[in-house]
């Protein structure tokens, strides 16, 4: 198994938060350290990346086809009594779910900290990473009694750390969500949709996330439960240069589908786009009667309200 581990920040470019004599950079950089030789004691091959780009380190996980990704950084607040560990996920990731579960209970059994639980978040180490992702925020830099147990408590956060990502193993093989690793062979995302549906046509892996396959399914009901079908889903960053797509195409981040609805036309299935949650649309109509159209939907901002959207 490969696991990567992105201690967050970087000392030089942004230390990040800072307080109590310490820097989140510093302090990330030496639990992740420690999480890397624990991790490789057991036999899994680890990678430690620390940079202050969040589009490098995700497509440094993506080439390097991890199968965990952990982001480790440290919390503050205006509010210097506010302390505690939270670990996130993406929305609607099943594996960084119980990812994140494993690891927050590992850490509030090993270190006195105030459990302030698991979360959601759309991050882009979580959003634009292929692999199931959690961002491990250790506890408050800001706070005084925080700030001590990450100094004290160093090797008993990277141990539980460890020890989260090695429960995950145990109970968790294959990788409990086929939507976060898709493959040929993964069976069916949904009721309607075949993980085969949206691997790259070059390399046969994929990534797309859970919420557009719900979203996808709510089309198809929106329609008449006419088939979907799926020109384009996952794109390998190979695979989009190739076809001409940007270099942080949602495609990429198993974010995005290009669709037709044959049996609805153009005008019904984008009218039926337009009164759903995606987060990002993109129409390419007919350019006259009876020629080929798509519609790209995708779920960039993991449901947070914002949208985007364009026509060709």
């Amino acid at each position: 198994m490969k696991i990567f581990i992105n201690p967050g920040h970087e000392p030089t470019l942004d230390p990040g938060a800072c307080g109590n004599g310490l820097r989140e950079a510093d302090v990330a950089l030496k639990i992740g350290k420690r999480v890397e030789n624990y991790l490789r004691a057991v036999g899994y091959e680890v990678k430690l990346f620390q940079y202050d780009g969040l589009h490098e380190i995700c497509a440094d996980a993506n080439s390097w086809c991890a199968d965990l990704f952990v982001s480790i950084h440290c919390n503050a607040a205006e509010n210097l009594s506010a302390k505690g560990t939270e670990t996130f996920f993406s929305y609607g990731s099943a594996g960084g779910r119980s990812l994140a579960e494993k690891i927050q209970k590992q850490i509030v059994n090993s270190v006195p900290v105030v459990d302030r639980g698991v979360k959601q978040a759309n991050f882009a180490v979580l959003t634009g990473t292929n692999m199931p992702a959690v961002l491990v925020e250790t506890a408050f830099i800001s706070n005084a009694d925080d700030a001590e147990l990450l100094v004290d408590c160093e090797d008993d956060f990277a141990r539980a750390i460890a020890r989260g990502i090695t429960d995950f193993f145990l109970t968790e093989t294959p990788l409990p969500d086929v939507a976060d690793v898709p493959k040929k062979s993964a069976g069916q995302l949904s009721e309607h949709f075949h993980a085969s549906e949206f691997v790259c046509p070059c390399c046969g892996t994929g990534n797309i996330k859970p919420r557009l396959i719900e979203l996808l399914e709510q089309l198809r009901a929106k329609v008449g439960n006419f088939p979907i079908h799926v020109n384009s889903g996952y794109r390998c960053p190979k695979h989009n240069a190739e076809v001409g797509g940007v270099a942080n195409s949602q495609h990429v981040f198993g974010n995005a589908a290009d669709i037709t609805i044959p049996l609805a036309g153009y005008y019904r299935t984008r009218k039926a786009v337009e009164e759903l949650d995606f987060d990002g649309t993109g129409f390419y109509p007919p350019l006259q009667p009876n020629t080929a159209w798509f519609i790209h939907v995708d779920v960039r901002e993991g449901g947070t309200g914002a949208h985007i959207e364009w026509e060709e």
